[in-house]
């Protein structure tokens, strides 16, 4: 399922290194891709993310720690382009620290991720990276905020067979993990609400209000299109208004309204996200 895309684009720079780091950018408009570590560069830009790989750490140092310094420096994604155990000597060797924001990678699939969300917006509602070990369950968001949870802390994951703890997958945008054994999905809401309960009303607030403005920009955007709820091919009328009264769309019912707009998915999601910024659309627009 895809979240809200929060606001609207923001401004992003990303400085490839390396051959081969092309192919972890997404392929979206939004992105101000730049091939050279220039101080200048460092010194301005906001939202910064380097893609190197661990060999190419010394070139990119200097950059990387003016960046951080300024706290523009959303995240260094390492492609492990040598042996795992030589990684901290590529570090001490750039003469830098493994920073909080450190992502090391072997394939194209997590700096896609987290990149994609941050150009819509949602990179604190999407999951980069999981990972279990023992009785706990690792998890990154694309905003790189890191969380553990013992299994035996939720509910449903403490359902979930030891042997079967490691088999999940992760929905492409990252919106959740699924254990297809027994069937269970679990989203950042799920671990945020395990790890502090008294969250759990707030953050069920903050959803319902979200999925509302989410409906009520989908409902503004079809109307603006002249459409009715019973023309989007493959969803029912009835489907189309229980989102649009903010009930969540899975990928799929996207993908169908997008259709219907005569649109990609890439280009309806950030027309909605323009309608997301806007201070007028209220859940009324819905109706």
């Amino acid at each position: 399922m895809l979240v809200e895309l929060n606001s609207p684009e923001p401004e992003m720079t990303v400085l490839v290194h390396g051959t081969g780091s092309e192919e972890l950018l997404p392929q979206e408009q939004g992105l101000h891709v730049v091939r050279r570590p220039q101080l200048q560069i460092a010194e301005r830009a906001l939202n910064l993310f380097v893609l190197v790989t661990a060999t190419g750490l010394p070139d990119v140092s200097e950059f990387v720690s003016v960046a951080n310094r300024r706290h523009q420096l959303r995240a260094l994604f390492v492609r492990d382009d040598t042996n795992a155990r030589w990684l901290p000597h590529w570090f001490e060797r750039a003469g830098l620290r493994t920073l909080r924001n450190t992502l090391v990678h072997s394939d194209a699939t997590v700096p896609r991720r987290v990149l994609t969300a941050w150009l819509h917006g949602a990179q604190n509602e999407l999951i980069a990276d999981a990972n279990v070990a023992d009785d706990r369950l690792f998890l990154i968001s694309c905003a790189l905020e890191h969380y553990e949870v013992p299994f035996d802390r939720v509910p449903a994951m403490k359902a979930i067979p030891p042997a079967q703890r490691s088999t999940f997958e992760m929905d492409e945008d990252g919106s959740y993990i699924h254990w297809p054994g027994p069937d269970i999905h679990l989203d950042l809401d799920a671990i945020r609400a395990a790890l502090d309960p008294k969250s759990r009303a707030k953050a069920a607030a903050v959803k319902a209000s979200r999925d509302q403005r989410y409906g009520a920009a989908i409902a503004k955007l079809r109307a603006a299109r002249g459409l009715k709820q019973s023309d989007i091919k493959g969803l029912s009328e009835r489907h189309v208004r229980r989102i649009e009264k903010g009930e969540g769309a899975s990928s799929e019912a996207l993908r169908r309204l997008a259709e219907a707009h005569g649109m990609s998915l890439d280009q309806y999601l950030r027309k909605v996200a323009t309608l997301l910024a806007s201070p007028l659309l209220e859940p009324q627009d819905a109706r």
